[in-house]
């Protein structure tokens, strides 16, 4: 028993260092496990965002593109300046 207080006395301190040592270890991986979590979590909410975003843009340009398919049905003027500007042979319009 004396023995085991002996050598407790004797490497109290390199204990305490290792222990310390141990939790600062610790305390460093949680930190980095804890910032890999959070930029996950901004990159999929990002990715989230930027999908919806590109999917408001596409239903108002197909929605601009149905708009104007119908001017083009309606409209004799429209459809004769569109005939002009995309024609090789803008005399056949």
């Amino acid at each position: 028993m004396t023995a085991c207080l002996t050598l407790l006395r004797r490497f109290w301190p390199a204990l305490a260092a290792g222990g310390l040592l141990l939790l600062i270890v610790l305390l460093v991986r949680c930190s980095d496990r804890a910032q890999d979590s959070a930029v996950t979590q901004a990159h999929d909410a990002g990715a989230a965002q930027e999908r919806a975003d590109t999917a408001t843009t596409t239903l108002n340009r197909t929605l601009e593109a149905i708009n104007a398919a119908e001017a083009v049905r309606r409209d004799p003027a429209v459809r004769n300046a569109g005939c002009v500007r995309h024609s090789r042979t803008p005399e056949n319009c």
